[in-house]
């Protein structure tokens, strides 16, 4: 904050030096000079445009526009530095000032002049017998080093041209020191290219083969974890060859340590997808007994203390720390937020729990906190459970955890227990036939299994008739399977029923009546026609 604080504060002083040391008409002079620039230089592009275009039209080789066009944004940049030069000669301005306003004038030629080149570069595009599919791989690297060979003599020039704008250390080393970085530099770049076109190459050629998606993702997993490895030992590099103030060299070699430190870590994240691929490949296995949900779990775990160690060693890396203070702060602060939001973590840990546990899956059909519904997503802070009327339940994972759960899909059959009802005055032998028609009828029904045969037993003297209890069992879980095996039970029970005259039962109700002395008790019993009945009905 220091640093920021002297270095605004020297821009103050010297701006007020240059109010001081002119008068009002130099900076209007000099504010003329820029506006009246731009306002000719605004002129002079649309007129260049317009001329190009004519030209070329003329020529019939309007596919020359583009390129002919993209020649005038350098010249711009060239002729606003120009512009900025021109201003300053009706005003006084002090060294300091002067030093970064001439920065500024040879940074923008400097870009025009790379713009320039780039441009001069893309020329090559429209060069007669260069357009054949063979030379345009080595057109394409040709361009790139041109390019780059163009942006690093800019940089070259203008560091030399403007020596005060860098800090003096920076040319107490020979120029053989530069040289040697330029070659170290130019030979981890090519390396750099080779080895991520050599493994982006191979990443693409494995990328349908799915013997080797092993393989496929290792390579992937590789490619940024080099690119960043260069980088450091560039980084290093430098510190080694050159010679740096205390402060520099803190800062490169911190620079150092944060690079690799980004080079393990974004390695390790890397290699999550061949992990995800492996286990994806074990769940997926019929002798195991876990998910895809599993898999979920187990990635976003990973990727959580790997983004979280990662981020600890990178601020030791940054702040140079003892590792100690770093795990007591993050002890502190893994306290408040367990504090904080701790009913999320213990929805997090149910759902581990359920995971490891499984007690049900996705589609099965359990019984929970009430709900009877299918099984539609396990999260990490709710079960969601769609119900038979077709609602979505949410369940906390913490509740489901604890729970007492019934997972109706995992029974290995269906039972029925039933009674049927006869009259009471069925006689003995119909009993018996009833009895043996039901037990026909279950006789190696469909879906029986050998170790639960039917049972059928007269066991029970209701109150309005006599009872028989029926119990079987159908293999499998399919519920509609089983109400449909009912239904078809019911009506050959009927029908045999029906044949043998046996009579279900309905609830009566048997009324005994009888007289005292004190409620004298009449009783007629006649049709409806009998002229009785007219009288008696009279009377009362």
């Amino acid at each position: 904050m220091q640093f920021f604080s002297d270095f605004f504060q020297g821009i103050t002083a010297m701006l007020e030096n240059v109010t001081s040391g002119n008068d009002p008409w130099q900076f209007f002079a000099s504010l003329g000079i820029l506006v009246v620039g731009f306002f000719l230089l605004e002129l002079l592009w649309r007129y260049l445009n317009q001329k190009i275009q004519a030209i070329l039209e003329r020529k019939h080789a309007q596919v020359w526009l583009p390129y002919f066009l993209g020649f005038l944004p350098s010249l711009r940049l060239a002729v606003t530095a120009l512009l900025l030069r021109a201003t300053e000669i009706p005003l006084v301005i002090p060294q300091k000032l002067l030093v970064l306003l001439h920065g500024l004038e040879s940074f923008l030629f400097a870009i025009a002049c790379i713009l320039f080149i780039f441009q001069l570069v893309r020329l090559l595009d429209i060069l007669p017998g260069i357009q054949d599919e063979s030379s345009r791989p080595f057109l394409k690297r040709f361009r790139s080093v041109l390019r780059i060979g163009a942006a690093v003599i800019a940089a070259i020039i203008f560091a030399y041209t403007q020596p005060d704008l860098f800090p003096p250390w920076l040319w107490k080393s020979s120029w053989l020191v530069y040289v040697l970085l330029v070659i170290i530099y130019a030979i981890l770049f090519a390396g750099g290219k080779f080895l991520t076109t050599l493994l982006g190459t191979l990443t693409t050629a494995l990328r349908d083969d799915e013997e080797k998606t092993r393989l496929h993702l290792l390579l992937k997993a590789a490619l940024w974890p080099v690119r960043l490895l260069l980088l450091a030992i560039a980084i290093y590099a430098t510190q080694e060859i050159m010679s740096l103030p205390a402060p520099v060299d803190q800062i490169i070699e911190t620079l150092t340590n944060i690079v690799g430190t980004l080079v393990v870590v974004v390695f390790l994240y890397q290699m999550l997808d061949v992990v995800d691929y492996e286990l994806t490949k074990f769940v997926r296995r019929e002798d195991n007994e876990f998910d895809l949900n599993f898999v979920q779990m187990v990635r976003i775990v990973c990727k959580v203390l790997i983004v979280l160690f990662g981020s600890i060693y990178l601020i030791k890396a940054a702040t140079g720390k003892p590792m100690t203070t770093l795990l007591a702060g993050l002890g502190i602060g893994g306290l408040a937020v367990a504090l904080a939001a701790q009913d999320t973590l213990k929805n997090l840990f149910g759902s581990f729990m359920i995971m490891l546990d499984k007690p049900f899956k996705i589609g099965d059909r359990v019984v929970a906190e009430g709900y009877d519904g299918f099984v539609e997503e396990i999260g990490f802070r709710t079960t969601r459970l769609r119900t038979f009327p077709g609602h979505l339940v949410s369940i906390p994972n913490e509740k489901m955890a604890s729970a007492n759960i019934e997972n109706i899909t995992l029974r290995p059959n269906i039972r029925r227990h039933t009674n049927i009802t006869i009259t009471y005055d069925t006689p003995v032998a119909k009993v018996e036939r009833a009895l043996s028609i039901i037990k026909d009828i279950l006789k190696d029904h469909e879906g029986m299994h050998p170790d639960y045969p039917p049972r059928v037993h007269f066991n029970e003297f209701n109150d309005t008739s006599l009872n028989i209890a029926i119990w079987y069992w159908l293999s499998g879980a399919d519920y509609w399977a089983a109400i449909r095996f009912n239904e078809e039970f019911n009506f050959k029970v009927m029908r045999a029923f029906e044949a043998e005259g046996i009579e279900f039962a309905f609830p009566t109700t048997t009324t005994y009546l009888a007289q005292d002395d004190r409620r004298p008790l009449n009783i007629t019993l006649s049709g409806p026609n009998d002229p009785k009945r007219t009288r008696q009905d009279d009377k009362t």
